[in-house]
């Protein structure tokens, strides 16, 4: 039996990041409930730092790398 999996791209995770933390209460809440320092989650939403992996791993994600053909060298 095989499963479709859809994934998100990285620059989607912010995104998910926020609402997260809005479902859980606030910042101070999601990074009691997950370890990551609220201020790391602070930059990150901010957009003054990238989303970490352990940020992905907190939301449930895992990150893989792929490989995708250039415009026009795989046809």
């Amino acid at each position: 039996m095989s499963h479709h999996i859809t994934g998100r791209p990285i620059t989607e995770m912010k995104s998910v990041l926020a609402d997260a933390v809005e479902l859980a209460g606030g910042q101070h809440a999601w990074s009691r409930k997950t370890g990551i320092p609220q201020s790391v989650v602070s930059l990150t939403l901010s957009g003054r730092r990238d989303v970490s992996e352990n940020i992905v791993n907190a939301l449930g994600y895992v990150t893989r790398t792929v490989c995708l053909p250039m415009k026009g060298q795989n046809a």
